[in-house]
Order: C-alpha cells, then structure tokens, then sequence
C-alpha cells in the first residue's frame, strides 16, 4: 500500500509559537480599530478555531494591512482551502508571496506546495523543490518531509532514496509526525536502509502517537501481511479503522484488502470505492489490482 503522500497542510495554518499560543484564549472584546497585529492574529486564530471563518478573515486582514507577514501567510491558507471564501489558488498564492517578500517561511514552503501539485500555477517541481528549500534554510520543519518526499518519488529530481531518507531523518528529529511515518515506509521497503521491519513499526508507532493518522494504516499493513510481526487481521483491521476515523482514506484501502484476502468480494469492492472517492491514490501495483476486482467500472475513474 502506497503510504507515502505529500504533506497535507491542513494541519498548518502556522501562526507561529506565539501566535498559536495567543490562540488559546478567548477573543477580545476591543474594536478592531483598536487592535495591534497581535492582537488581531489572535482574534483571528479564535475565530478559526470556532469556525467562524467570516470574522476571522475580517480580523486577519485588518492585521495583514498593518504589514504583518503571519496574518498574509493565514489568509492565504484560507483560500487555499476555501474556509470563509471561495477556493482561489490565485489568491491564495498572492498572499503567500506576500508574507515570503517578508521573510515568513511557511508562507514560501506553501508556494512551493502549489508549485508542487499544480494548484493555480503550472506544475514544476524544480520550483517547488526551491521554494522548499528557502522555507527549510529559514526553519520551516514540515518542508523538510515535501523535499524528502520529491527525491523518495523522483519528481523533478533525480530518484535518490538516500537523500530522501536524509531529509525525512531531519524532519523526523524535529518532531514532524509524517516525516516519522515516511521514513517507516523507507524502513518496510529497504529502500535506501537495510530493509528493517521493526523499525518499520517503531517509526510508523511514533508517527500515530503524534496524531498522524496515516500511520495507522501502515500499522496495519504490517499486521495484515505478517512483515515483523505475527499475521493478525484483527490488529490489522483496528488499525485501519482508526485510520478512517481520523479521515485516511489509506485505512478505506486496507479494509478492502482485508476482506478481498478474506474471499469477501464484494466488501473489498465497496471498500475500494470508498477509499478511491475519499481521494487514496492507488501505486502502480494496486491500480492492476482495483482493475482485476471492479473491471471496467475503475477503468472509467
């Protein structure tokens, strides 16, 4: 199973220590014609973390006028993702490259992710990988684990599992989960390291531990194939559903590997679908699979 994805940034909305911490109290109740940028940043974060996206851009713009790079970098998270406005990667990428002119290193490993994937500009991975580059050279962590991610995959670069393991070590001892989970799946596959699946299961143990529901499911690989481990479909199908629970579609995938094993046909079938409409990107290996249990019907996806 394919347990490698790149970063997903919806756990970054990246205000800094600082304002992260701010976020934590209740909103002021000051005009907003009164508020510094810090205070507006912070207003902003209690809004998004109730919800109320519509008064946290208000509050976030405010500050972004004041010329603060975090409140720019923000805005431009919200649309990426659509939260209180209309998806626009347009936008989103204007005030990315606002708040990186100011030095902010999220903001730019951000860029580098839209160059990465696509959104709103043209794909170019030579781009991204730059982009990635000066966010890590400025402290950005989860950048670390995208830069691993394009030399594991060869995208735009030349496909060097050492240097993928490399960053995914440095992002790994500065505490990001999912760069804990990639290099488990180096470990599984012996690529680049002596293939080791008990350090498989350390890593991909830590990574869950740390909230990354991704590492569930190569938990559960483990368990499901008996790699380190005693062969066990209960543990497996634990595991895979808590993958679920927290929104990995990789986890729908595994369950469908579980009962396709277990000569239920159609559940493997329903799960595959399940998992293929949750957004799980098949590997080459598994795409023959999904073609030879629903035929035409995934060769029409």
């Amino acid at each position: 199973m394919k347990k490698i994805m790149l970063f997903v940034l919806a756990i970054c909305l990246c205000f800094t220590a600082a304002g992260a911490a701010l976020a934590e109290t209740a909103v002021t109740e000051k005009p907003a014609a009164e508020m510094t940028a810090e205070e507006l940043n912070k207003a902003g974060a209690d809004a998004i973390k109730a919800e109320d996206f519509g008064k946290a851009f208000e509050y976030l713009q405010k500050a972004a006028d004041l010329g603060d790079a975090n409140a720019m970098e923000s805005i431009g998270y919200l649309y990426e993702y659509g939260l209180g406005a209309e998806q626009d990667y347009g936008k989103a990428l204007e005030y990315y490259q606002k708040a990186a002119k100011l030095g902010h290193a999220d903001a730019m490993g951000s860029i580098g992710y839209l160059y990465a994937h696509g959104l709103g500009v043209e794909q170019d991975y030579g781009k991204a990988l730059e982009y990635y580059q000066k966010a890590a050279d400025l402290g950005s962590v989860w950048v670390l684990c995208n830069i691993g991610l394009l030399y594991d995959e060869g995208c735009g670069v030349e496909q060097e599992y050492g240097k993928a393991y490399e960053y995914y070590q440095k992002g790994a001892d500065l505490g990001d989960a999912m760069a804990l989970n990639n290099l488990g799946y180096l470990y599984e596959r012996g690529a680049g390291v002596e293939q080791d699946y008990a350090k498989a299961m350390e890593c991909y143990q830590q990574a869950a531990d740390m909230g990354e529901p991704f590492a569930y499911a190569g938990i559960g690989d483990l368990y499901r194939q008996g790699l380190g481990v005693e062969k066990d479909y209960a543990k497996a199908v634990e595991y895979y559903t808590l993958a679920v629970e927290q929104g990995e579609p990789a986890g729908l995938f595994g369950l469908g590997d579980c009962c396709y094993e277990g000569q239920d046909l159609d559940k493997a079938a329903e799960y595959y679908r399940k998992a293929l409409e949750a957004g799980y990107e098949p590997d080459e290996k598994e795409q023959a699979h999904l073609k030879e249990v629903l035929g035409n019907e995934y060769q029409q996806k």
